[in-house]
């Protein structure tokens, strides 16, 4: 199979942009799609723009007529919105499809019961489906945390208070990625078809830790003096977000439960294997770590 030309991109928020920039580094010739054409704006030059109605099967297939690839980026909270547009996509003659499902632990078995899994797994059972029926085909990528949200939100640390919230011994590993480490994969699983045709790829520039995290957190906010907490039961406390997110999904508890999913040991949040040498993504070093924080956070 040659490799990809045309790609449509669906979502240019914070991963998007990110997305965006790899696919017209890579040379791919690139479509963005918005609701209106404020969605146009800071496009790098030669990028395509089409406005569509998401909620059209016509605005849709028309929009991906010609296209060898579609990427979705879009906001978790119209996931279900993706079945509309495989099929548009499996309408206009679209060869591959790239889920909105960017995380740790959203094809893990064990974890896909959590109720922020949910919409995405019936996504992949979708998209597996029509791709075994030989409609299109499938990427969908595993990337663990973001590393930026490491740094700037209270997963392992809360800079702004300088407190810090640990799971048990905080030694639980997990993997982490990068904004534009997630666009170069993506960008590199087009360029290499055959070999992640209908595959889950697994990728990691990192395994961090929140105890590795909190230390370098402190190294670079030195003379102050940090405020640590220890959740010591970590079972009962992850049954406990469980049980409060199915009572009442607001945005603070769900994510204090992402956090839990990741940081408390119950679940495998680091990945064995990776497949970073099928689409060409770097492993990042300790050293490059700590360049992340200096550049975050050095005054």
């Amino acid at each position: 199979m040659s490799p990809f030309k045309n790609v449509t991109l669906a979502g240019k928020g914070n991963l998007g942009s990110f997305v965006l920039q790899a696919l017209v580094d890579a040379g791919f010739n690139v479509t963005v799609l918005g609701r209106s054409e404020k969605s146009k704006e800071d496009l790098p030059s030669g990028v395509n723009f089409v406005v569509v109605d998401y909620d059209s099967a016509d605005s849709l297939e028309a929009a991906f007529r010609g296209q060898d690839a579609v990427i979705s980026t879009i906001n978790s909270e119209v996931t279900q919105s993706q079945k509309f547009m495989i099929d548009a996509a499996i309408k206009a003659g679209v060869k591959r499809f790239v889920p909105s499902d960017f995380g740790s632990l959203t094809t893990d078995p064990a974890a896909a019961h959590l109720p922020h899994h949910i919409p995405i797994g019936e996504i992949q059972k979708y998209l597996k489906a029509k791709a075994e029926a030989g409609l299109i085909e499938y990427t969908i990528f595993s990337v663990g945390a973001f590393t930026e949200f490491l740094l700037k939100y209270p997963l392992a640390f809360n800079w702004a208070n300088k407190t810090a919230e640990i799971w048990g011994d905080g030694n639980t590993r997990l993997s982490s990625t990068s904004l534009g480490g997630i666009g170069k994969a993506i960008a590199g699983a087009l360029n290499n078809p055959d070999a992640t045709k209908n595959r889950n790829i697994f990728v990691h520039e990192l395994i961090v830790s929140q105890s590795q995290l909190l230390a370098l957190a402190k190294k670079y906010s030195p003379g102050v003096e940090w405020q640590v907490t220890t959740i010591e039961d970590t079972e009962a406390e992850f049954e406990k977000l469980l049980q409060a997110v199915k009572e009442k999904p607001d945005y603070p508890t769900l994510i204090a439960l992402v956090k839990a999913s990741v940081v408390s040991g119950k679940f495998k949040s680091y990945y064995d294997h990776v497949d970073n040498d099928v689409v060409g993504l770097s492993i990042l070093s300790e050293e490059d770590l700590d360049a992340k924080f200096a550049a975050t956070f050095k005054a």
